[in-house]
């Protein structure tokens, strides 16, 4: 059903995302704005984030609701050393001065006063898919170090002390590490990874009192699986979970979380208001539900993506990771907040006109910008609710198509 919700003149200072086509249609005709229910199918689905391919690894305690811990991997730890001036090398009999260098992103974290990180022995002959074995390896017995930090000295680049034993135990085998943080009250804060950073997670230490003898310094890096090198290098280092965030209402659309999880929306839209007239504005009309077990200062940036999957992709979790994003809107909001929300897509209904609507639905996937990094969930209800809360679209358009520049 279309509801036209009003009727104006075109003017240059219209305000819409699209802009208006070549400064304003043809001025015989005028400006109309519909608000139609023209989705057939939302859902929200998994995000199906690789293992190991998040920008940064979140570290994170926040008393019964989320614990996220890090795996960083060194698995090529040398037994031998050569000199500068040597070609023989020297056997590795004495190691000091062992530091694990991280960049930390503290944006959006919760650092609530001095901060303790705790590194654990999680070497483990198990696969690599089971995060519930390394989770317990956590255990007294296998830590190696903590070191406590004032808030102030989170800021870019931080320094972590390792014994010289965790090196000398482990020459010409592996040295995993799992990193865990604990405070007063929650703390979360993030540590960019190799897949965010130029200048990665680094492990140096010194195998000689000679100060000609230059630092070993080595990157993360992962041996295994053996069979699979693509994910070998994901797993260089990568977050788990010991405990995820809660899971929104099974009727709405839930977008973000860890888990992370995104929003697909199907539509299908009157073919004259994609194909034949001149498209000045176009939003998509979410109402918020609350969800109040984050903090109300709290926010989540959330950005609508173009789907560009075939009918042929019947799963429509693997049809949400076939996207490009559209350049328009993002919205941010507070996920405790409720009320209208309004995400301008003026830019995905262009791209819809590209598509041929036998091969590729309509559709668009909404997401957050920190997806699989952030414990934060939006909430929406969905076309299951009742009609005044269901997602809508607002178009705006001329009633007379533009002939171009004369």
């Amino acid at each position: 059903m279309i509801v036209v919700a009003g009727v104006t003149a075109c003017t240059e200072n219209l305000d819409n995302s699209a802009g208006c086509p070549l400064l304003c249609p043809d001025q015989g005709g005028g400006i109309e704005t519909v608000t139609i229910d023209p989705i057939v199918l939302d859902t929200t689905v998994s995000a199906l984030a690789g293992l190991g391919t998040e920008r940064s690894l979140l570290v994170a305690t926040r008393g019964d609701t989320l614990d996220a811990r890090a795996i960083i991997r060194f698995d090529t730890i040398p037994a031998r050393y050569r000199a500068s001036t040597d070609t023989a090398t020297t056997a590795i009999t004495a190691v000091d001065s062992v530091l694990l260098q991280m960049r930390v992103d503290t944006s959006g974290g919760k650092i609530p006063g001095p901060i303790t990180l705790d590194a654990y022995d999680v070497d483990s002959p198990a696969a690599d898919s089971l995060t519930d074995a390394l989770i317990a390896l956590f255990t007294p017995d296998r830590l190696i170090a903590s070191r406590t930090y004032a808030p102030a000295e989170l800021k870019d680049t931080v320094f972590f002390a390792l014994p010289g034993s965790a090196i000398l135990q482990r020459r010409g085998s592996r040295l995993r590490l799992g990193l865990r943080a604990r405070g007063q009250g929650s703390v979360q804060f993030r540590i960019v990874s190799t897949e965010g950073a130029a200048a990665p997670t680094l492990l140096s230490f010194r195998v000689t009192p000679d100060t000609a003898v230059r630092r070993i310094s080595l990157l993360p890096f992962s041996s295994t699986p053996t069979d699979q090198p693509a994910l070998a290098a994901s797993l260089d280092d990568y977050t788990i979970l010991a405990r995820g965030t809660s899971r929104g209402p099974a009727n709405a659309l839930n977008v973000g979380g860890l888990p992370a999880r995104r929003v697909y929306l199907r539509f299908e839209i009157p073919r004259f208001l994609v194909d034949s007239v001149d498209l000045i504005r176009a939003s998509l009309l979410l109402t918020q539900r609350p969800n109040i077990g984050v903090d109300a200062a709290d926010t989540v940036l959330i950005i609508p993506h173009v789907s560009l999957a075939t009918r042929a992709v019947t799963d429509i979790a693997k049809a949400s990771q076939i996207t490009a994003i559209a350049v328009g809107d993002t919205l941010r909001i507070a996920p405790r907040d409720s009320g209208l929300k309004i995400v301008e897509v003026a830019s995905v209904v262009g791209l819809w006109r590209g598509q041929d609507e036998v091969e590729v639905p309509r559709a668009l996937v909404l997401l957050s910008t920190t997806e699989g990094q952030s414990p934060l969930e939006a909430r929406f209800f969905s076309v299951e609710a009742s009609p005044e809360l269901r997602p809508r679209l607002r178009i705006s358009y001329s009633t007379r198509k533009s002939r171009g520049l004369p």
